[in-house]
């Protein structure tokens, strides 16, 4: 199959935004994509909670590669590649523990935690030229964002801080929940999906398929004797938001969402005394009711809701595979009646049995399925929204900014941004994103 050039068509005067869907079925395509995206942007590792003692770590993928992220004997947050330098073997077979040396299985070789080599069996038969100071683990260059830790593998990438542009102010939002510091719930998610990485991407931070996707969902709640809006409807709440470098957010009023027992409630509310007293009336209302769904190029999702915020990554296996990873975070100093609550949500909302999760996997298998026509017919359209002053959440302004990026670091150009920039007036200057 030749590859088709371009891949996207935008045209702003027309309002017209096209991805043509060899991006979702071309080998070639992910060929391109581990070398030109996964291999040269900032990647999400982790949350430094997950890792909070000394020689505390966790095993994960990241990019395609075997990483061990871990808090070395110093307490530095670091992300090793799990790979011997031997011969190659992954130094580390555990899921995650506590751990001060790795030893490699195959032969034997050992390194502390920070990544020096620190013992080879018979070192003494090796020649004048073996210096093991020149065989630690490798470590791609990484760096902390207000406790969210990416690496790269590219030394051109920019600094972390200039990458994030916009997104900056969305992860201030969630680490700004609490005095304490946020932390990942213990636990992981796990699972797959028959369909290409970029249609999650989409699906992340798209408003437009809830109410037809989700209808269960919604049906359940008002059983429940809660309404929900209906975010984002022509002229009324939501707007979909260019973060600039791909990121992009999907932000709206809060919804109605589980209903809370009394418990929750109080404790709820007193939060939210706290934050309006911490932050003023603005600030507490942009975090705690409001609802944001935000994309970090190329391949992290920030699902940020009343009832819990959700961490997603996503890559790709196969053009029509992926692999999905998620986590709940809470603020760290919740009080006791809402952390049952919001792990119970975490579970039946966004687990993969739960009541979300499953309808958007279906209905981006079924998109793949449809790929299947791609001879007559190769263009989806994302055009929704184009050149609206003010894009709602369900507009497509949010995967345009996605696709644009994606087609800049393929193809070698640049991404103009569309709409207008991220709001950020709320902030004030004791907040602890502040800058």
């Amino acid at each position: 199959m030749t590859l088709h050039r371009p891949f996207i068509l935008d045209d702003r005067d027309r309002g017209l935004f096209r991805v043509h869907r060899q991006a979702f079925v071309s080998d070639e395509v992910l060929r391109l994509e581990r070398e030109l995206i996964f291999d040269r942007t900032w990647l999400y590792v982790g949350h430094e909670s997950e890792i909070p003692e000394p020689n505390d770590f966790h095993t994960r993928r990241v990019g395609g590669r075997s990483t061990i992220f871990v808090r070395d004997r110093k307490g530095q947050p670091r992300v090793l590649l799990n790979t011997c330098r031997h011969r190659g073997a992954e130094v580390c077979r555990e899921r995650t523990g506590k751990k001060k040396i790795f030893t490699c299985f195959y032969h034997g070789w050992a390194y502390d935690n920070a990544g020096s080599l620190v013992s080879v069996p018979g070192g003494d038969s090796y020649g004048p030229g073996f210096d093991r100071t020149e065989l630690p683990l490798h470590q791609p260059r990484c760096a902390s964002y207000r406790g969210f830790v990416f690496a790269t593998f590219s030394d051109r990438t920019p600094e972390l801080e200039e990458y994030l542009a916009d997104a900056r102010y969305l992860l201030d939002l969630i680490a700004d929940q609490s005095s304490d510091g946020m932390e990942i719930v213990a636990g992981t998610h796990n699972y797959s999906m028959r369909a290409n990485w970029k249609l999650l991407m989409e699906n992340s931070c798209d408003g437009y398929h809830g109410m037809t996707v989700h209808q269960t969902y919604f049906e359940m709640m008002m059983n429940l004797g809660v309404t929900p809006p209906m975010p984002g409807a022509k002229g009324g709440p939501g707007r979909g938001v260019d973060l600039g470098n791909g990121h992009a957010v999907a932000e709206s009023p809060e919804l109605g969402m589980p209903i809370m027992n009394d418990d929750v409630l109080e404790a709820t509310r007193a939060r939210r005394r706290d934050m309006v007293e911490r932050f003023g009336e603005a600030h507490a209302t942009q975090m705690l009711n409001t609802t944001r769904n935000t994309i970090v190029f190329p391949s992290l999702a920030i699902i940020d809701l009343n009832f819990g915020i959700q961490i997603r990554t996503m890559y790709p296996v196969a053009p029509d595979r992926t692999e999905i990873t998620g986590w709940q975070m809470m603020p760290r100093d919740v009080a006791d009646p809402v952390k049952p609550y919001r792990i119970d949500n975490a579970l039946t909302f966004w687990g993969p049995a739960g009541l979300a999760t499953p309808d958007d996997v279906e209905g981006l298998e079924q998109c793949q399925s449809g790929f299947s026509a791609i001879n007559e017919v190769g263009w989806s359209d994302i055009s929704r929204g184009m050149n609206t002053e003010e894009p709602t959440v369900v507009d497509e302004l949010q995967m345009r900014t996605f696709w644009r990026q994606w087609n800049a670091q393929l193809t070698g150009g640049h991404a103009v941004r569309e709409g207008r920039p991220y709001d950020a007036s709320y902030r004030v200057s004791n907040a602890g994103g502040a800058r």
